[in-house]
């Protein structure tokens, strides 16, 4: 019974991740050192483990819950789910070992066994956990029953549908509501209940929740039947896809001191996004010391070759239309905005971009600062403070701002950030602003903490290699 609960199962499957992931520690501190317990005698791999843990535990909640249940999965998604977990695992773990300068402490050899041998150890032991729930699935005594109440025509394909998902839910009676259909069969399941005698089901058969699956405009009492099955204590689920509006995500939620099915055009996981964050502190932290090397060496340079700041401050806007101060190096002219307008002629960029190869008001330093992309170092900053992410969509000026059609706002759904797929894709040979949109929403649709990490990576290649910058 109580393995209804996917949230139960969730929580044993973390226990088992969790007792795979001490396991493989203990052995692989055994291959390198030939004993089991010593590792819990010394504080630094006590705390190591400590660490590993609460980070394992940090992703399994905010980035595992994102991929389908564990009784759903094949072989290989399986198999990618404990490598992206141990991956993601061993990021936070560099970090830790980063930020306290205790890395070089650690047997590297002790943390690379254990990633391979938690691979093996992992995969098998949630293999038997999904063997032994679909076994206890398949026994009738930890099934919950469910009445599906739909239409005569959609009744099979519904069916069919919910026999795909390996769960502990079965159908075990159906109302049609459109036909009196009382005593025939639909695929094997008995149709008990019609228009008129759905209340009366219940006391004649027995299920444990009600489905609800009608088309939008399909006129019925809804209220009636769902109060109805509430009074008896009968949980009833109605499917949202009733709402036939073709949004990207729908959820159901409180606002306002109402009840409402929220349509939008991505659901971005809020523990992921706390991850996100904890990243982008961390990684502006950093970039901020280098940002202050940079200073010493390039901020006389930019001072005495051309008039003007060391500093280049532009507004710019940043989620869902907020107006923030963004801040580079400067390296153009200090009549730059003003030349602007002299050389849209020469705009090499189709739509609401500005780009010119060999750009007059760009200084001789600013073409080295832009060419290693070192003048965007003081963006950290805006990260920092929340303004951008180490990772989004490019902040868009003003102006550019003021002349998006409707379906351009949606790259500003989420924080800019310093570097994104647009920049890793090539910037230079992109010469159409559609196509930014493109990627800008390529990213917003596919987001995930591992892209960002993936972005990153490529980040650090295309500026130690220049591809693409401009």
């Amino acid at each position: 019974m109580l393995l209804r609960s996917r949230q139960l199962r969730r929580s044993i499957l973390l226990i088992i991740d969790i007792a795979a992931l001490i396991l493989s520690f203990t052995l692989s501190w055994m291959f390198r050192f030939g004993n089991v317990h010593t590792w819990t005698l010394q504080e630094l791999y006590r705390t190591t483990i400590v660490v590993m843990i609460l980070a394992y535990t940090l992703v399994f909640l905010f980035h595992d819950s994102k991929r389908p249940p564990v009784m759903s999965q094949g072989i290989f998604d399986s198999m990618l789910s404990v490598f992206l977990n141990q991956a993601l695992m061993l990021v936070f773990l560099v970090i830790y070992f980063f930020a306290t300068q205790r890395g070089t402490l650690v047997s590297r050899y002790v943390i690379g066994v254990m990633f391979a041998v938690n691979l093996l150890l992992d995969y098998a032991a949630r293999w038997i956990y999904v063997l032994f729930l679909r076994n206890c699935a398949g026994n009738d005594s930890n099934m919950t029953n469910v009445m599906l109440v739909a239409l005569s025509d959609d009744a099979p394909r519904i069916l069919h549908r919910m026999k795909e998902h390996v769960n502990f839910t079965k159908v075990s009676c159906i109302t049609i509501l459109d036909e009196d259909l009382v005593g025939t069969e639909i695929d094997g399941i008995p149709v008990v209940g019609n228009r008129t005698n759905y209340l009366e089901t219940h006391r004649c058969h027995v299920f444990d929740e009600i489905f609800i699956h009608l088309p939008y405009d399909y006129h019925f009492p809804l209220r009636n039947l769902i109060l109805g099955f509430e009074q008896m204590g009968i949980t009833v689920n109605l499917n949202v896809e009733i709402f036939n509006i073709d949004a990207r995500e729908k959820q159901i939620r409180r606002f306002g001191g109402y009840q409402v099915i929220s349509f939008s055009a991505v659901n971005l996981n809020t523990g992921g996004l706390v991850v996100k964050r904890l990243v982008d502190i961390v990684g502006s932290l950093v970039g901020l010391v280098i940002c202050g090397i940079a200073f010493l060496i390039f901020g006389p340079i930019i001072h005495f070759t051309s008039e003007g700041p060391i500093f280049f401050a532009q507004p710019r806007v940043g989620i869902n239309g907020r107006r923030f101060k963004i801040y580079k190096f400067r390296t153009m002219y200090q009549d730059a905005e003003k030349r602007k307008k002299e050389l849209m002629e020469q705009n090499e960029m189709n739509g609401l971009m500005f780009k010119m190869k060999d750009d007059p008001r760009i200084t001789p330093i600013g073409k080295f600062l832009r060419k290693t992309s070192i003048d965007e170092l003081p963006q950290f900053w805006n990260v920092l403070k929340g303004d951008m992410s180490l990772v989004g969509t490019r902040p868009p000026t003003v102006d550019e701002y003021e002349q998006y059609r409707n379906y351009h706002m949606r790259r500003l759904s989420i924080r800019p950030g310093i570097t994104g797929m647009w920049q890793v894709s090539g910037r230079s040979d992109i010469k159409d602003f559609e196509d930014v949109v493109r990627l800008d929403l390529k990213y917003i649709d596919n987001w995930s903490v591992l892209l960002d990490i993936k972005l990153l990576c490529m980040t650090v290649w295309t500026v130690l290699f220049g591809r693409g910058a401009s």
